[in-house]
């Protein structure tokens, strides 16, 4: 990869207007120090044209590297690096607390024998996390370039894979996983109603909420960032209100056994490990009457809701590019973000367990409501509802952030149409589909605004994925109407997990072959060999215990191989 320092395009009026230097503030004066590479990696580019992503230091291309590079051959363009530490936590955490605490501990809690058993699903979702995000941290940091996974597997395993990876994520992961939170946000509303909302209905209040939420994510990058920063405020909020719902509710029995702030009595009086009947989907299972392999197929299931809920932690590698000095910020973002999570989950997954009783916290979809319903009746209720609610739209915030930036990536690598890299509304639409011209940007000069407005090819009054947004939209809205919630938890899941094995195994793979590759961060190689073996055990069990899942998602992968191999 070759970066460039100045704002060339394929427009003239940009050749004399140099952008700011990508490790300056946006304002910042402009910069003309040339990027550097070893030896050793222009030679490695040379040899092998299939892995450009190698051809120079990641010192280097994190300390001059350009919103304009080229790959292949093929100029592409990143966004400004506009993004510090705290926006890279706040995108992390912003994604992770979102509907999954507030909708997955009772998928986690039909799926397991006790309370205990499920804290330890929560614990060991959020250790795997851990370990596959200290993975995916040493990754962003020595390949610092916007699209995360989809790089990595491209530099390591080829277009094949990188396409797959695209294909899977911006067809399924994403608006699946955002059609499950705008779902939530319904479910959440008719809870509260004196009676429930109608199926249509509640169709009807989830697409509303998401097609707000992608319309104020459309507007520019500044406004997104604000929104997660604002979110992010919201979902710890809410976080630590409902812990501190449980201690209000362990304190009042110590202090008065027949409080009513302490509704529930089953954490005082049953043993947290002992096994109990638990009902999923109106199927009552009975845990000393079925074998050992039909267990491991509901913990199996219990692990993917609790990984499903600290999702998110690889959505700050799909930005690398546009994290200021992503050496030292990615790895911080993401030790500081997935502590806070991991922590704020078995606060809030206790707190559910001191609130409700045991034999109905399975049947909730909307947790943290009946929680707070329980405890100081309907006006908390209506609080936490606002607050889920909130937080649901945080992490389609998020992601709406994350998934407009992997598909401009894709479509970059002609993976999708070339139209879906542009951001902001170009002039000339009509000649979208046959030109690439430069588009404006925040950070090029006022003179060069003021040309391109006046007389270029092309201009944009937002630097937001338009097109990329919509195509997300649109899928997105498809998943709402026809999808279930239990059923596309798993789903997603089983997606995610495939990819993120095996982009871990490439991890491996490229310490043995470039072992001269620098790395700011790099963790314990115990980390992840685990992430990879425990995870291929699950995917592989998950894979028997959810046939029609599984099914659907080799047909995927399937469609994607063909695509890619005719494209």
């Amino acid at each position: 990869m070759v970066a460039r320092d100045d704002c060339k395009a394929r427009g003239p009026q940009l050749d004399s207007q140099p952008l700011p230097h990508p490790t300056a503030e946006i304002s910042s004066h402009h910069s003309s120090t040339p990027c550097t590479s070893s030896p050793a990696m222009a030679r490695r580019g040379k040899a092998n044209e299939t892995e450009p992503l190698l051809a120079e230091q990641p010192e280097s291309r994190s300390r001059c590297a350009s919103p304009v590079s080229t790959i292949d051959g093929h100029e592409r363009r990143n966004g400004p690096q506009q993004l510090s530490t705290w926006h890279a936590f706040a995108i992390l955490v912003g994604i992770q607390i979102g509907s999954g605490i507030f909708a997955s501990p009772g998928q986690v809690d039909s799926n397991v024998p006790s309370p205990g058993a499920a804290l330890v699903v929560w614990l060991l979702g959020g250790i795997l996390s851990w370990a596959g995000a200290a993975s995916f941290a040493e990754l962003g940091a020595a390949v610092p370039l916007n699209g995360g996974m989809q790089e990595y597997l491209r530099l390591i395993f080829g277009d094949t894979a990188a396409f797959l990876m695209a294909w899977i994520w911006i067809m399924a992961v994403k608006p699946s996983s955002m059609a499950i939170q705008s779902i939530v946000i319904a479910e959440s509303i008719s809870s509260m109603g004196a009676t429930a909302l109608s199926p249509g209905t509640m169709k009807l209040v989830a697409v509303l909420a998401c097609v707000l939420l992608f319309l104020l994510n459309s507007i520019n990058t500044k406004t997104t960032l604000r929104l997660s920063e604002a979110f992010t405020v919201v979902k710890i909020s809410a976080v630590v209100l409902v812990a501190l719902c449980g201690t209000v509710a362990v304190c009042a029995h110590f202090i008065d056994p027949e409080s009513r702030l302490s509704p529930s009595d089953d954490w005082y009086t049953r043993r947290w490990f002992q096994p109990r009947a638990s009902v999923s989907e109106g199927r009552r299972t009975e845990w000393g009457d079925i074998s050992s392999w039909d267990r491991w197929g509901h913990y199996a299931a219990a692990v993917y809701a609790s990984v499903w809920a600290y999702d998110g932690w690889d959505n700050a590698n799909f930005v690398a590019s546009e994290i200021k000095n992503p050496g030292t910020s990615l790895p911080k973002a993401i030790k500081a973000a997935m502590l806070v999570v991991l922590i704020s989950y078995e606060l809030v997954n206790i707190a559910f367990y001191v609130i409700l009783p045991w034999d109905t916290l399975s049947s909730q979809n909307s947790v943290a409501v009946a929680a707070a319903s329980s405890l100081f009746g309907w006006p908390a209720g209506i609080l936490i509802t606002i607050l889920v609610s909130l937080s649901c739209a945080g992490s389609i915030s998020s992601n709406v952030f994350s998934v407009g930036r992997l598909t401009v990536a894709a479509a970059q690598h002609n993976y999708l149409p070339h139209f879906l890299s542009i951001r902001g509304i170009p002039a000339d639409p009509v000649g979208l589909m046959s030109t690439r011209a430069p588009l404006l940007r925040d950070d090029c000069s006022d003179t060069t605004r003021a040309s391109l407005s006046s007389g270029g090819d092309a201009t944009a009054v937002c630097d937001a994925p338009l097109f990329a947004n919509a195509l997300a939209l649109a899928i997105t809205l498809i998943y709402i109407i026809s999808g279930s919630f239990r059923v596309l938890l798993i789903f997603v899941g089983m997606a995610e997990w495939v990819f993120y094995v095996t982009t871990v195994v490439g991890l491996l793979i490229l310490r043995r072959r470039e072992r001269d590759l620098e790395r700011p961060f790099r963790p314990n190689v115990a980390l992840p060999v685990t992430f990879v073996i425990v995870g291929t055990a699950i995917i592989l069990r998950s894979a028997v215990f959810a046939p029609l899942q599984s099914g659907v998602l080799a047909v995927l992968l399937s469609i994607g191989i063909l695509i890619s191999k005719l494209r």
